[in-house]
């Protein structure tokens, strides 16, 4: 039996993302590559969960559309018990996963939220010890996999559902997720996998013809321009793609939220930051004074940072000894430990951050085999006979790009809001922290303390 390919892409970027709220099935023509015009546009009217119509773009590639499939359940049931055990596993797999990408050099923004969301979609088609690994790495413990379904879409509902609180340029705060499952024209698909995909995460199904790569690379990149307002263009480069790819699963999250406590830009100044070698690099130091919460300790210097309007936050984290090594010991269990003393504690901040932004690619293989999901990689191991049993299907690459901007206002990547402080006593506690020296982030909805972004700045 011929051994085909499946490409699994996750993007974290900077845009306003819908996902298609049917099954329906488009095959999609490429538009003239010299277009500047959105084929997917999007209003800003639509409610979360709501697909544009594909046919009202009048610059939209032409498609036909067939039905089939379940509907996506727009009120997934869960307790908070099992969605805080959900987003626990969440994050045991994105520490796991940090450590592996800290061993390379340089800045670093990635989201474990879209990556272990692409991980689900592809776990519903797996079997045998492919399914057995991911289980293992995605931190699975669920006998019923379709509840493992039910929680993600709970939690993206969750965490989707934002306040409707503006901010003061009339913003509201956003994450949006969105998901699409890309295949070969002609080949079939097992009903029971489209089922999962379409009901728990609002996949749209789209046909292209792979045996004209770079056709189907321009068809999934426009896609994906359209959902991030065109901030990522080339998610996937010229090569990636072949006569032999059968599937692209793709997931997109973003992220926009302004700060509880903004920053003044008057008072932003240029001051050092001290690089891992020793070295100093002129920053744009933004300086904020505000009620909220702080920790000094021995090992670490950390502040939370609230967006405004909910329930995200960024929480940073300075080392106050040896950064890699400081790196390597953040466990799950530390980050919970952390974001939990930040509850109840208040207190007078005097806060330097550096503005930073941060753009990072990734092709995942080699961490992920390190992390245990080894079958999936191998032509003559891997079973994903859960897609379809009428060829034989691996992975050959799992794309992911990251970009993040952090300035006086606020923050743009994907995913955060806020806890509000109370402001019912006069602080009781004092923290003077300059986030001068290299330093970890993370941005994280405060319920569950689900991370949807990571990274550190060695360099601002």
């Amino acid at each position: 039996m011929k051994t085909h390919r499946i490409l699994i892409t996750t993007t974290l970027i900077l845009a306003f993302l819908l996902s298609a709220c049917s099954p329906a099935t488009e095959t999609i023509e490429p538009m003239p590559t010299d277009s500047a015009t959105d084929p997917y546009p999007i209003s800003g009217d639509e409610e979360p969960g709501q697909a544009y119509p594909i046919d009202e773009s009048p610059d939209q590639p032409e498609s036909s559309e067939a039905s089939g499939g379940m509907a996506y359940i727009t009120d997934p049931i869960a307790s908070q018990d099992d969605l805080n055990d959900h987003a626990e596993n969440i994050n045991k797999f994105a520490l796991e996963l940090y450590r592996k990408l800290a061993q390379e050099e340089g800045n670093l923004i990635y989201s474990p939220y879209s990556i272990y969301q692409a991980f689900l979609m592809l776990y519903a088609g797996a079997n045998t010890e492919t399914k057995a690994e991911i289980a293992q790495v995605l931190e699975l413990e669920m006998d019923d996999d379709q509840d493992v379904h039910n929680l993600m879409n709970a939690l993206n509902k969750l965490l989707t559902t934002t306040p409707s609180y503006l901010d003061a340029n009339g913003q509201p705060l956003k994450f949006d997720v969105a998901n699409a499952l890309w295949t070969q024209e002609g080949i079939e698909i097992n009903q029971g996998f489209l089922d999962t995909l379409s009901a728990n995460y609002n996949a749209g199904l789209k046909l292209v013809d792979f045996s004209n790569p770079e056709t189907a690379r321009q068809a999934i990149n426009l896609w994906v321009a359209a959902q991030t307002n065109e901030k990522i263009k080339e998610l996937i480069p010229q090569g990636v793609l072949n006569e032999l790819t059968r599937l692209v699963i793709t997931n997109a999250v973003y992220f926009k939220g302004a700060w509880q406590n903004p920053f003044d830009s008057n008072r932003t100044t240029n001051e050092p930051f001290f690089l891992l070698d020793g070295s100093e690099q002129t920053v744009e130091m933004m300086r904020n004074s505000y009620t909220g919460a702080g920790l000094v300790s021995e090992r670490y210097q950390a502040v939370k940072l609230p967006y405004q309007g909910g329930n995200y936050a960024m929480a940073v984290i300075m080392p106050n000894g040896d950064f890699a090594e400081f790196e390597q010991s953040l466990d799950e269990d530390a980050l919970k430990q952390i974001l939990s003393e930040f509850n109840g504690i208040f207190g007078q901040v005097n806060l330097g951050l550096p503005k930073f932004k941060s753009e990072k690619s990734f092709n995942l293989g080699d961490q992920l085999k390190a992390l245990g999901i080894q079958k999936a990689f191998d032509p003559q191991a891997a079973d994903f006979t859960g897609i379809t049993d009428k060829m034989d299907l691996y992975i050959t690459d799992v794309l992911h790009k990251a970009y993040i901007d952090v300035n006086e206002e606020g923050t743009e990547a994907a995913a955060a809001t806020a806890i509000a402080v109370g402001t019912t006593s006069m602080p009781t506690d004092s923290w003077d922290i300059t986030f001068d020296h290299p330093f970890i982030y993370v941005i994280y909805e405060t319920t569950t303390n689900a991370v949807v972004f990571m990274g550190r700045v060695v360099a601002p």
